[in-house]
């Protein structure tokens, strides 16, 4: 087994093109030590055709399950992973030919266990959320725009000793917030985390069309993971700042942009019901 060896675990469900471009990307990568570990979702062999195109040129196993959740599935990944290092990246994303190999340099001077970088879209820049400019160790006292866990590159002993919480994220109800969980239970056993803007993914930005009721679902979805994530870790402050914001919020679309009113009650719906629904 080559020293090093990252096993990328990519949970996967309803996507093919965006899968087949991923696996695109990790041909061309620098950094040549890995496997590919598959997690596929779907209820249909959509995937199986896509893996035999790269079967010649990737180390790939397919795992299909007959499950739904992306940190289950990615959990789950952990038991047919022989690298030394986990990476999982989603199945809408795609390498940059450094990625890996950059991430690799920054583990080992920074003596760090768990590594994050940023996500960009096609012009550069940040996706999916604001990321810091700045390097740094993550604290409990400053890892706020740090860490997304489509960037994560963590020792594999660490991961199985922690995993995702799998009532958290896509595919469930409380639909957001496994990786904050993940480093703050993390960061309060004082593994060692590390985040650089220089590791970057690529991911498609999230648009979002305040009227469809496909965005209400998400925001409801997600902001019930937020609510969860507060009451489990005793983040009163944070949840109340963003109660509040929502909610003085509202009477301003009512008058202003009425189109997003039903949004932001979704939202509202979905902070108040995370704490309710246990």
């Amino acid at each position: 087994m080559p020293h090093d060896l990252i096993s990328i675990i990519i949970p996967t469900l309803g996507r093919t093109t965006q899968l087949e471009a991923l696996l695109a990307s990790i041909v061309s990568s620098q950094y040549k030590h890995y496997e590919i570990i598959i997690i596929d979702q779907n209820r249909t062999l959509i995937v199986a055709e896509i893996v035999r195109k790269f079967n010649n040129v990737l180390p790939i196993e397919h795992i299909k399950v007959c499950f739904t959740g992306a940190a289950r599935a990615r959990n789950y990944g952990l038991q047919f992973a022989n690298g030394q290092y986990l990476f999982f990246p989603d199945d809408d994303a795609e390498l940059f030919p450094e990625t890996m190999a950059l991430a690799m340099e920054y583990l080992k001077s920074t003596g760090a266990e768990v590594l994050f970088g940023k996500c960009v879209d096609r012009t550069s820049a940040d996706s999916v959320g604001i990321f810091s400019k700045k390097s740094g160790y993550l604290s409990l006292k400053q890892h706020e725009t740090m860490f997304i866990e489509a960037t994560m590159f963590i020792k594999k002993d660490i991961f199985s000793k922690f995993q995702f919480d799998e009532s958290f994220g896509i595919g469930t109800f409380y639909g957001a917030e496994e990786a904050y969980d993940l480093v703050l239970r993390m960061l309060q056993k004082r593994i060692i985390i590390f985040y650089t803007p220089e590791v970057e993914i690529y991911h498609p930005q999230k648009v979002i069309n305040h009227s469809e009721a496909s965005e209400r679902r998400r925001v409801f979805s997600y902001r019930c993971g937020f609510a969860h994530l507060c009451v489990k870790h005793k983040l009163y402050y944070k949840y109340f700042l963003r109660l509040l914001k929502v909610i003085f919020y509202i009477p301003y679309t009512m008058i202003a942009v009425p189109r997003k009113t039903r949004y932001y009650l979704s939202e509202l719906l979905g902070l108040l019901t995370g704490v309710i629904v246990r």
